[in-house]
């Protein structure tokens, strides 16, 4: 039986579950939302998860949403023996603290940055660059001379980190990211070593885009283009 995924396409965090759910080999059935209409309030979805955020699972009754916690979850049921979450607990300590800092700093200081400009046609403030920088020179930092943050093996933390890269490398433009070469050639590796990430990932990039696109021509940058 396939596991549910209320998804919102183009969402990093969306991305992410589909990612690994590809790589473990275990099947979706999505359910998309288009969160600028509000679909996500609809009574039934408010009521399997009251927090109405994506992406949410329903694995024949189990209901969770975050997605870190989804993709530590796959793993665990299906692929326990997955090197993208390591059993060793020492391992798993480094993974999780790697994925706590991609998803609770990085793509948190991205988002904070990003949605002034893509929700609200603002340029983002100062302290708002500041705060982005900092958290892509700590993931420079992090990742150091690795081939990736944990060594040789892509962990779930890797798949957090690409996802939100991704956002800035071929989705939209970032001019500051010129400062971390590091990440751009991580972001290649990770590529190569997981073609997982570019099945899925890339018609999210492309609704990212084509957002971008509409933003710049003076268009809604959540509607269709004209």
């Amino acid at each position: 039986m396939a596991v549910e995924l209320y998804n919102a396409p183009g969402s990093p965090p969306c991305t992410f579950v589909r990612v690994v759910a590809k790589k473990l080999g275990v099947e979706l059935k999505l359910h998309n939302f288009n969160l600028m209409a509000k679909e996500h309030l609809n009574p039934e979805f408010v009521k399997l998860n009251p927090e109405h955020t994506v992406p949410t699972i329903n694995d024949n009754g189990f209901v969770l949403w975050e997605s870190r916690a989804i993709g530590m979850y796959l793993v665990d049921k299906y692929a326990p023996e997955s090197t993208l979450y390591p059993k060793d607990l020492q391992k798993r300590a480094t993974v999780n603290r790697l994925v706590f800092f991609e998803s609770g700093t990085l793509l948190a200081a991205q988002m904070a940055y990003f949605r002034p400009k893509w929700f609200k046609g603002q340029e983002p403030t100062a302290d708002l660059k500041e705060a982005y920088d900092k958290a892509l020179g700590t993931a420079v930092t992090l990742l150091g001379d690795k081939k990736f943050l944990c060594g040789d093996n892509v962990t779930l933390a890797d798949i957090g980190l690409a996802c939100t890269l991704g956002v800035v490398i071929e989705g939209t433009e970032y001019e500051g990211l010129e400062k971390f070469p590091q990440l751009k050639e991580f972001y290649q590796r990770f590529k190569k070593a997981l073609p997982e990430y570019e099945q899925v990932a890339a018609d999210a990039l492309k609704i990212i885009r084509d957002m971008v696109a509409r933003a710049r021509s003076g268009q809604n940058p959540h509607g269709p283009p004209k």
